[in-house]
């Protein structure tokens, strides 16, 4: 059998787009009929590890085809696609972050419901400087989120918010005050998003930047350990905030962006911790 991402270098654009919408209108349909098991919504925020450099062509056949119980929200079309086939993948020729192998652990830990996706992402981004309510990032995050779900509404589709995943913070690490203004920024994301989901105790894994942005960059994270223990400081007073270490993924050449393997890994390691929360 053809490997699913194989699709995407087809010349075929069109075949592939009817391919997906069958595919997904199928899902959401089962979904409806299927009134006492909600579709589980995850919703991922971050900057460029969230974005993704891992490439598909690199993916081990174990993730080269997405669960069936599962979908993404495309935030271009408005439409639910595909894991890997919506405008931002297709965008960046169809790179990842951690979505792909954390839908794979939840969609087999889950056979019965659909997974759904929501991610909402842009290198660079600071969360003093644009995830903060009202600031641009924020914004862009739940305006996609209520597009999401209103989608279901519409379709008469249950659902339920089931936990959010962040990986972010390598900008935030350039200057010392930015640094040292991570865990009251933080407290107040994640505050915010629990409100205005309704969801008091809302489940978030976090993954922490990694010691490895103190090597040679492109950039400057000079104040990458204050970030750090930021996060630290938010998981261990917050019991619904669970933190992943990262310091020993692998990255490219940039020693910033994890690479394929580190994305494949990040992901797993979410969809463990977020199982386990989840019970």
């Amino acid at each position: 059998m053809q490997r699913f991402f194989n699709l995407v270098y087809m010349s075929t654009k069109k075949l592939q787009h009817i391919l997906y919408l069958f595919a997904i209108a199928t899902i959401v349909c089962n979904a409806q009929g299927k009134e006492t098991r909600p579709v589980k919504i995850f919703i991922l925020g971050g900057q460029s590890n969230m974005d993704g450099c891992g490439l598909a062509e690199e993916l081990p056949e174990a993730y080269a085809k997405p669960p069936e119980n599962s979908m993404t929200w495309d935030n271009k079309k408005n439409e639910w696609t595909s894991l890997g086939t919506d405008s931002f993948a297709e965008r960046r020729e169809f790179k990842f972050g951690p979505e792909i192998a954390f839908a794979k652990v939840l969609a087999k830990k889950f056979p019965d419901h659909t997974i759904a996706i929501v991610k909402t992402s842009g290198g660079g981004t600071k969360l003093w400087k644009h995830w903060l309510p009202d600031q641009p990032m924020y914004i862009r995050f739940f305006k996609n989120f209520e597009n999401a779900i209103e989608s279901l509404e519409t379709k008469g589709t249950p659902f339920e918010i089931s936990g959010m995943l962040w990986m972010q913070g390598e900008s935030d690490a350039e200057f010392l005050d930015w640094a040292n203004a991570y865990e009251d920024n933080l407290k107040v994301l994640f505050e915010a998003v629990r409100l205005q989901t309704g969801k008091k105790e809302l489940t978030i894994v976090m993954g922490r930047i990694s010691i490895g942005l103190l090597r040679k960059t492109p950039w400057n994270f000079d104040f990458t350990p204050v970030v750090q223990e930021a996060q630290d400081i938010v998981s261990s007073q917050d019991k619904n905030v669970y933190i992943i270490n990262t310091d020993k993924l692998k990255t490219l050449k940039d020693n910033t962006h994890f690479n394929t393997e580190a994305q494949i890994w990040l992901g797993k390691k979410m969809g463990k911790i977020m199982l386990k929360a989840l019970k």
